[in-house]
């Protein structure tokens, strides 16, 4: 029998970066046809994910066909994890932020946590043109929003629910000090990405987005 695949979508931001120009909250934002929360939700189950939370401090972002973690207070994205893991009905999640989009298979992330723990990592690029000198002016090379050498948190995870349990707080972000502590207790996995990375966080980055989505890959699948 095939496993459960079930996954978390953190969904608690406000997009105070992108104000005055949006007002909505983050799931709320329109990737053109489609909320954010929507695009996702749509993803994950196009994918093979029939159980899916949404963590969030409201309950009314989505008619899909999901349930609700509910926070009366912000709990911050350690402590939204721990309270939608109790919602989980197997022993591991997908974990993902509902403002990172990313353009593959997630079942392969889903798939791969062997010590417990794994987080999707992708090549940040760098927003400006880099330019390499010789004699300290003269321009050789000059490379429009390349990728920097190093990888960063492409915003997805996955977590078997006894590492939750064990390592993960009530209340604040797991980024500060969790994923630090399963590292250094060799339960965290990197799984390497090379597609598409889109993150909002600026009206740039949803500009940006949108033009992606409708006219260059057309379809997130």
């Amino acid at each position: 029998m095939d496993k459960l695949k079930e996954a978390i979508i953190l969904s608690g931001g406000e997009g105070w970066r992108l104000k005055p120009y949006e007002w909505m909250p983050k799931p709320l934002l329109k990737i053109n046809e489609q909320t954010l929360i929507d695009l996702q939700i749509s993803w994950l189950r196009t994918n093979g994910f029939k159980n899916i939370i949404v963590a969030s401090n409201r309950d009314d972002l989505t008619s899909l066909p999901v349930e609700y973690s509910f926070e009366k207070t912000k709990l911050g994205t350690g402590g939204a994890t721990n309270k939608a893991f109790k919602k989980i009905k197997g022993d591991v999640a997908y974990v993902m932020n509902v403002d990172d989009i990313v353009f593959y298979n997630p079942s392969e992330l889903f798939e791969y946590a062997p010590n417990g723990a794994g987080v999707l990592l992708a090549k940040p690029r760098l927003p400006f043109g880099r330019v390499t000198l010789r004699n300290g002016t003269r321009v050789v090379r000059f490379e429009h929003r390349s990728y920097l050498d190093f990888y960063v948190s492409a915003g997805h995870h996955v977590f078997k629910k006894e590492i939750v349990q064990r390592f993960f707080p009530e209340k604040g972000d797991f980024e500060f000090s969790t994923m630090q502590r399963l590292a250094d207790s060799g339960l965290l996995q990197g799984y390497t990405y090379h597609g598409m990375w889109l993150t909002i966080n600026t009206m740039k980055d949803l500009i940006d987005a949108r033009a992606y989505l409708k006219y260059e890959h057309g379809k997130y699948e």
